[in-house]
């Protein structure tokens, strides 16, 4: 009885052990753990060209970094070479330049200034230049200084001559010799005599003394 219990117990043990191997067997998959191996696996030649690949990069990007610093250094220093000689120019120049008086006074004269107009005593409405007045018209288009006042003068301005008149009565203003007059000149009693629309019109006005008169072109 014994034995029969020895021997059923060690065909159920076989039993077991060759259920445990079979099944193992079937679940053991070579190709699979080959793959995962494979997969996972990495060369070391690989390995090595990508570190290299990334130290190559990062030194790329270093050195293209410096020299956008470098670019960007050089063109401040230029632009600040370039206000330091455009300052030094302009104090040179500051320096160096000379401030030239520019006159276009020819000739000044102080007298008294009378006033007529083109209906006066002995007056035909002409002046002596051969410009009609007798309308009133008491200005004169010149073709340089525009529209001016007209004067009786002393026969040594020729006609045309063109005279600034300050300090009179009406202010300053220009003026053209295009009459000549009795009373006006050198040793007369006023140096000149100012055109007015009428005989009253410059009654009105009187003598203006202590007149200054630059004359700024001689004639046309």
């Amino acid at each position: 009885m014994k034995t029969f219990t020895y021997i059923l117990s060690f065909g159920i043990i076989l039993s077991l052990i060759g259920y445990i191997v079979f099944f193992g067997v079937q679940s053991f998959d070579s190709n699979s753990i080959k793959t995962s191996l494979e997969d996972k696996r990495l060369k070391s030649s690989d390995l090595i060209e990508y570190v290299n690949d990334d130290v190559v990069s990062e030194m790329v990007d270093d050195k293209e970094e410096k020299e956008e610093v470098d670019v960007e250094a050089e063109e401040v220093n230029a632009t600040e070479e370039k206000e330091i000689k455009e300052s030094d120019t302009s104090l040179q120049d500051v320096v160096v330049e000379e401030v030239t008086p520019v006159s276009d006074v020819l000739e000044m004269q102080t007298g008294s200034l009378s006033g007529y107009g083109p209906d006066c005593k002995d007056c035909s409405g002409y002046l002596a230049s051969g410009l009609y007045v007798g309308d009133g018209n008491i200005y004169y288009q010149d073709s340089t200084y525009g529209s001016v006042r007209i004067l009786s003068g002393d026969k040594s301005y020729p006609f045309g001559t063109i005279v600034r008149v300050k300090s009179g009565k009406i202010g300053e203003f220009l003026a053209i010799v295009l009459d000549r007059g009795g009373g006006v000149g050198f040793g007369k009693s006023h140096l000149f005599d100012l055109l007015y629309s009428s005989n009253s019109v410059a009654s009105n006005y009187g003598v203006s003394y202590n007149t200054t008169f630059e004359i700024l072109r001689y004639g046309y």
